[in-house]
């Protein structure tokens, strides 16, 4: 007998394939078609209330589990309910996947007119997402799932968008078994190395640096490298900060840690540095461009810049070696490479340096800090988020919502373990805190979960 397939059913099974378990969304007969057959894939629906929660919990959950983050929602208002989500959630650099529902072929793309629950969606979606576009018919179903699977694993991780024609989700034709393959044979499946002269030439420009330090970007964080760059700057005796988004690629107790909080030695830091190596970081505009007073000027400072893709490197400044590579491939073959060279600093010098710039984060701290001796009523927000760690323990996943909330809670918040913080650091939108909050446990169900959320 003929087998038949729905066509949210070949997306079902190309999720599951994937390893997709988790979906978020909120469910209606548009796409009953894929739903209803989540269950037989392995693939469980969490459902908020909101369309754009769902679209932040997907984001929070790839964050914290470096997979994919799948959701879903319905056509017109479903849809645009998402938008706020997907605007966030690809400026945050997350790898989410938002499948949605769109109406029937021959009354939508183009509007018939007067068309019920319909606008533009991929229209509206594509200049805010990484891509975006319409499954026309259904023999492009497969196809298309699998492009935008690319899209998600290909570059930095951004929203991508699938809309499919509710005609087309529940429909039934025959199988064709080219539709259903292994994901690895429809895209590269190992991270891009870095190339051997590359590796060589940062390796030679860093140890023959007085000054080396490592800015990490959220491209660290999405790579899981953190061990590698712990060691990396342990070898070089480099101090390291990072972008906003990047705040959890490291244990902040750590002595070559320059934490967030303390601006004035990140300054210190950036300015005085004589070879930088900037790794899965943009630069971008809380990063300062990369630019002086806030880092030395170029000729004073070499730049080694690390990314996935190209559009960066040496973009916001110039740089002295650029190179395209995955964060975590990198980080790990430059440990390799310095535990080859038995590279041994001039510790002496170094250490002088170190210890100034953790005096400065000292002298920082004790500012901080005096705020925790106020004990007046109402509570003064400093005591939040340090109550909130002694309480919860040092693995807990602490989600920061966006304002003023935002800023107490990273000056009295260190992170111990990493990758434990979630916020929009590029965005700081107001609200998504709950939903990020969700989905962290769904993430991490072993370990406490707590949001920080309010405004001014």
């Amino acid at each position: 007998r003929t087998e038949k397939v729905r066509g949210g059913e070949i997306i079902s099974r190309i999720l599951a394939a994937e390893g997709v378990d988790k979906v978020f969304g909120i469910i209606d007969g548009t796409y009953f078609g894929m739903y209803a057959t989540f269950a037989a894939n392995g693939i469980d629906l969490i459902t908020p209330r909101h369309e754009a929660c769902a679209v932040h919990m997907a984001g929070a959950y790839a964050r914290l589990t470096g997979r994919l983050g799948v959701c879903m929602a319905s056509n017109g208002p479903g849809v645009a309910n998402a938008i706020s989500g997907v605007a966030v959630e690809n400026a945050e650099g997350n790898r989410v996947l938002l499948i949605t529902s769109s109406r029937r072929e021959g009354i939508a793309y183009p509007d018939r007119g007067g068309t019920f629950q319909y606008f533009p969606q991929v229209e509206v979606i594509r200049p805010m997402a990484k891509w975006s576009v319409a499954v026309p018919t259904f023999d492009r179903v497969a196809e298309l799932t699998r492009q935008a699977l690319r899209e998600c694993w290909s570059g930095r991780p951004g929203v991508v968008h699938l809309d499919v024609p509710e005609s087309v989700m529940n429909s039934s034709h025959e199988v064709d078994p080219s539709w259903f393959r292994d994901a690895g044979s429809s895209r590269l499946s190992r991270p891009q190395q870095p190339g051997a002269a590359d590796l060589q030439e940062a390796v030679d420009l860093l140890c023959s640096a007085a000054r080396p330090m490592i800015h990490a970007g959220s491209g660290v964080l999405h790579a899981g490298a953190y061990d590698a760059l712990r060691e990396v700057a342990e070898a070089l005796g480099a101090p390291v900060t990072t972008s906003w988004g990047a705040r959890a690629v490291i244990d902040e107790r750590h002595p070559l840690s320059v934490g967030m909080p303390y601006v004035n030695a990140q300054r210190k830091a950036r300015c005085e540095s004589d070879a930088v190596l900037v790794v899965g970081s943009r630069l971008g505009e809380t990063d300062f461009w990369g630019k002086a007073p806030y880092w030395a000027r170029p000729e004073a400072q070499k730049l080694i810049q690390v990314d996935l893709e190209t559009a960066p490197l040496g973009n916001n400044r110039p740089v002295d070696l650029a190179i395209q590579a995955d964060a975590g491939a990198f980080l790990s073959a430059l440990a390799e490479a310095l535990r080859a060279r038995r590279f041994s600093p001039e510790r002496q010098a170094r250490e002088s340096w170190l210890a100034e710039l953790r005096k400065v984060c000292k002298e920082r701290r004790k500012g901080l800090d005096k705020h925790l001796a106020k004990k007046t009523v109402p509570m003064h927000p400093a005591h939040v988020a340090g109550a909130c760690q002694r309480v919860l323990g040092d693995d807990a996943v602490l989600v920061v919502d966006g304002g003023n909330t935002s800023i107490w809670a990273h000056f009295f918040h260190q992170v111990r373990t990493p990758n434990t913080i979630l916020g929009t650091a590029k965005m700081g939108m107001l609200g998504a805190g709950v939903s990020q909050t969700i989905a962290a446990k769904v993430a991490r169900p072993e370990v406490n979960v707590a949001c920080i959320i309010g405004d001014g």
